[in-house]
């Protein structure tokens, strides 16, 4: 199939007679209804176009937030102009036109650092459309990370999303790897990072949670997906927000042991489980696309999650970690990984060890290690070289690295 350009697919959409709706973009996301004006034939799309860049008009509108990039923020978007559209234009209009309400709040800036993940070049973007006229509607949101380095090309390039998210609505919504394939068109290399979507409606009947974000994954449309403990939609800040964070670091097999030995890793290390999150981290060249489904809903047992991401060590998993929770982490690794990597020079490539366990540990961050073995202990455990071992012995004396025993 030909490739359309952006002006292509507004147009496209403009020529459609029967979709009819509000464009709503705030902060730096003021692009969008711009490709439509542009295309031609914009009053039959386009019902009303605002932005509001100035926080107190935002909050006038929408109400008052603690932040404004969020996805409550988009929610609170979708929810007052569509309700403001049926209102105005359902009596006149509703039995022939598809309405639609498209919005993001997004933040841009000009980066200092080549970082892959970045807090400060992001945005919420969502579409709510009627498949047929007089239709329940359906909702589309994900999170998405600007990756371009320059604020202007930030701006480009979330248009140029918007627009891929609006055509994809309304004419890919049956195929849901077109869906996503869709979404990037006319975005060249690797511009921006979906992390986390939610398709929810009579017209996503094919889709789901896990599946949408193992698409987005296998299009390597993001470095990480998360996989709620269900079949249902859950993006990963809503369950990091304000909880303490276990994770299971990379290793399939601390799964199945927890499992034979009824180790609860949260009572084990006097967590409360309400207030602390467990989540299994499995790296993506170890994704089995067959074997997905079935080894996701393993995985999710007991109100675990699962998040996939590259094969990253310790240091690197809590940075991409801390973009979501400032609350204490706590890594569970394996026995082996203790032994053989966590102070072995060789792992760490062109970092010292010093300089990894320096990135890794703080007061909020420590490793637990499991092992099958009853006799094993992180105190008692002797290493290759000297200042390895101080090192280890200077750790687990700030309680910094403990054990998981079998059994607790």
């Amino acid at each position: 199939m030909k490739l359309q350009t952006t002006i292509g697919k507004a147009f496209e959409i403009n020529k459609d007679t029967s979709i009819y709706g509000v464009f709503a973009e705030i902060g730096a996301g003021q692009e969008t209804v711009n490709f439509f004006y542009k295309a031609g034939l914009a009053s039959q799309t386009v019902a009303k176009s605002m932005s509001a860049y100035d926080m107190t008009f935002s909050d006038e509108i929408y109400g008052k937030q603690n932040r404004y990039v969020c996805k409550e923020r988009l929610l609170t978007m979708l929810n007052h102009e569509y309700r403001l559209l049926e209102k105005r234009l359902k009596r006149k209009s509703g039995k022939t036109s598809r309405f639609f309400v498209f919005a993001v709040t997004a933040v841009t800036s000009t980066r200092k650092k080549d970082t892959l993940f970045s807090s400060n070049q992001h945005a919420w973007m969502g579409l709510r459309f009627q498949a047929k006229p007089l239709q329940a509607f359906n909702n589309i949101i994900f999170y998405v990370n600007c990756l371009d380095k320059n604020r202007l090309q930030q701006h480009e390039a979330l248009g140029i999303l918007g627009v891929n998210l609006i055509y994809a609505g309304f004419q890919c919504k049956e195929d849901p790897k077109k869906f996503i394939s869709s979404l990037t068109e006319n975005l060249s290399g690797s511009r921006i990072e979906i992390h986390g979507m939610s398709c929810l409606g009579p017209a996503f009947k094919n889709f789901s949670a896990p599946l949408t974000n193992l698409e987005i994954l296998s299009q390597d449309l993001s470095s990480l997906a998360f996989f709620p403990s269900e079949e249902k939609s859950e993006f990963i800040s809503d369950v990091t927000f304000n909880k303490s964070l276990v994770i299971i670091y990379k290793d399939k097999q601390l799964i199945k042991d927890f499992k034979e030995t009824k180790v609860n890793p949260l009572k084990s290390l006097s967590l409360d489980e309400q207030k602390t999150a467990l989540i299994s981290f499995i790296p993506k060249n170890q994704l089995k696309l067959p074997r997905f489904k079935k080894q996701l809903k393993e995985l999710c047992k007991n109100n675990s999650f699962v998040l996939m991401a590259p094969d990253l060590p310790l240091e690197e998993l809590k940075k991409l970690i801390s973009l979501y929770s400032s609350k204490p982490l706590t890594f569970v690794i394996c026995e082996n990984y203790f032994k053989e990597k966590m102070f072995n020079p060789d792992f760490y490539k062109n970092r010292s060890v010093l300089k990894s366990l320096g990135l890794l540990f703080d007061k909020k961050t420590k490793v637990a290690v499991f092992s099958k073995n009853k006799t094993f202990s992180v105190k008692t455990q002797k290493l290759n070289q000297n200042h390895e071992h101080i090192l280890k012995n200077y750790l687990t004396t700030k309680k910094q690295i403990v054990d998981i025993k079998p059994g607790l």
